[in-house]
């Protein structure tokens, strides 16, 4: 067992939540195991013997509600210092990354670490200090300077590398995107045009099949044509989601059943291909088939589905890139799943089996209840990026966050969501991802609110009217038209005093 104990305060500096925590093994992958908070005390119970880690919700004035981890620790029954452990784990991805990206000596990178050593100091004496209360509020603030200083350094180095991958040469003509669904105002379809090189249009199976064999368009054409008129770049799908209510009420049915499946898929794959092909760019195949909890395949199902869907549209153009879509980069849900596998298993295995994946869609929205939605740092999305590198496929980067306040619960990032601080998190978040080479472009998972179900994580209002993150966006997308040119160090003075998260420029 995993144990962990943390001072009992009146305010306490971090107010940690396990109600989305999971477990993680080796290679920071989630692992079967169950975490039980009380007052004061954490367990992990798992049926591994080996080391294990625990990634729970904490909640920090100045840095938001964040999903944060321990390094993996040997089982025991004494037990662990929680904030410590969750401040030693910041100092640890820290040094990683300065050693992976070779910016010790960067001067822009001195800001951060100078409060990185800072960190590390308060890191040490919580080590040192016999007061378990005053032990617990050193490591708070260790922690909370490990994260700060952290930010600093992702924003640091996204801002080298943009201008060393872009320095001599302008962005690609399909950059910034945005997914686009039901019906928004004129305003905001102005927006996109205006503003976008690409446009996302999902494919609700549940709506186009209500009646099996029976398929209607009519709910995409209106953007499709739209599309074709503006000259934009069109990706189509996803065309299967294994969620329950993605899928059409007869199939849901028929849940478990794979030859259903099998045979569903591949009518509905011809259908889209013959009726939606010729206006398509690039298709999104399937959307979290490797861990979907609702309907569970085999690793040969979810090769053999994939294949169908790849083949039926294929049918009708051979020359559309195809893409599959990646719901859950940090892949909480797989160590609870008997039949789940990592993104990287199954685009290994699509591969070996000779379906040609072209890239791959992975979405980063975060401040949602639940646990596929748990808001992460940016050092931690930066990393995550760049293990995605292994994948060895061009990515597409999805990415959103609410403008208004969310549920209590949800996770933020800095402040409670605002409009702001969703400019601000989207400015941030363009940065990180386009400096990483294998990121070709960027994707704002939601074009308008739907106030009708509460929904404010769009770049406008339900009106149309552009909020500043679109404006961000836009305007970041323009500067990249044109070459960067070479990485000039800020002046010493703007160097101390810039703030990773009241910066959204990208110098």
């Amino acid at each position: 067992m995993l144990r962990f104990a943390f001072e009992r305060m009146d305010e306490p500096p971090v107010r940690v939540d396990a109600s989305h925590g999971y477990v993680l093994g080796a290679n920071d992958l989630s692992v079967a195991g169950a975490l039980a908070l009380r007052p004061g005390k954490l367990d992990c119970e798992s049926e591994l013997d080996s080391a294990l880690a625990v990634n729970v919700e904490c909640e920090m004035r100045s840095m938001g509600r964040l999903a944060l981890s321990t390094c993996l620790l040997q089982q025991r029954q004494e037990r662990y210092a929680l904030l410590q452990e969750l401040a030693r784990h910041r100092i640890k991805v820290f040094i990683a990354k300065c050693e992976e990206w070779q910016v010790w000596d960067h001067p822009g990178c001195a800001a951060a670490i100078a409060q990185w050593n800072d960190a590390r100091s308060d890191f040490t004496a919580a080590m040192t200090t016999a007061d378990s209360v005053e032990a617990d509020r050193k490591a708070a603030q260790a922690l909370v300077k490990g994260l700060e200083a952290g930010e600093r350094l992702a924003m640091a180095h996204a801002r080298i590398a943009l201008h060393r991958r872009y320095e001599t040469r302008p962005a690609g003509r399909v950059t910034l995107g945005v997914r686009a669904t039901g019906r928004v105002g004129e305003r905001a379809i102005a927006a996109a045009a205006g503003g976008f090189d690409l446009v996302q249009i999902p494919l609700d199976w549940s709506v186009i099949e209500r009646q099996e064999g029976r398929f209607d368009f009519s709910s995409v054409e209106p953007w499709l044509d739209w599309a074709a008129s503006q000259g934009k770049v069109v990706v189509v799908g996803p065309l299967l989601d294994l969620r329950e209510h993605a899928l059409p009420e007869w199939l849901r049915k028929r849940c478990g059943d794979f030859e259903a499946l099998r045979s569903a898929v591949w009518r509905f794959a011809e259908a889209v291909g013959e009726l939606v092909g010729p206006r398509t760019g690039m298709w999104n195949i399937a959307s979290g088939i490797n861990d979907s909890a609702w309907w569970p395949l085999k690793l040969e199902q979810m090769v053999e589905v994939t294949r169908r869907i790849a083949v039926g549209l294929r049918k009708t153009r051979r020359d559309v890139p195809i893409m599959l879509e990646v719901p859950r980069p940090f892949a909480e849900g797989v160590g609870s799943l008997s039949r789940a596998v990592t993104p990287s298993v199954l685009v290994d295995t699509l591969g070996t089996e000779g379906v040609g994946i072209d890239c791959v869609l992975v979405k980063f929205c975060m401040g949602q209840l639940g646990a596929d939605h748990l808001t992460r740092d940016l050092l931690e999305v930066s990393a995550s990026l760049d293990s995605l590198r292994s994948l060895r496929k061009t990515l597409f980067v999805s990415i959103d966050v609410p403008s208004g306040p969310t549920e209590p619960n949800a996770g933020y990032w800095r402040a409670p969501w605002s409009a702001k601080s969703q400019s601000i998190w989207a400015m941030q978040m363009f940065q990180v991802a386009l400096s990483k080479g294998h990121v070709a472009t960027i994707l704002w998972n939601t074009l308008a609110d739907d106030a009708t179900r509460g929904v404010v994580r769009g770049l406008t209002t339900g009106d149309g009217m552009p909020k500043p993150a679109l404006e961000a966006l836009v305007k970041a997308r323009r500067r990249l038209a044109k070459p960067l040119g070479p990485w000039v160090a800020p002046p010493p003075q703007h160097a101390r005093s810039q703030a990773a998260v009241s910066d959204g420029g990208s110098e």
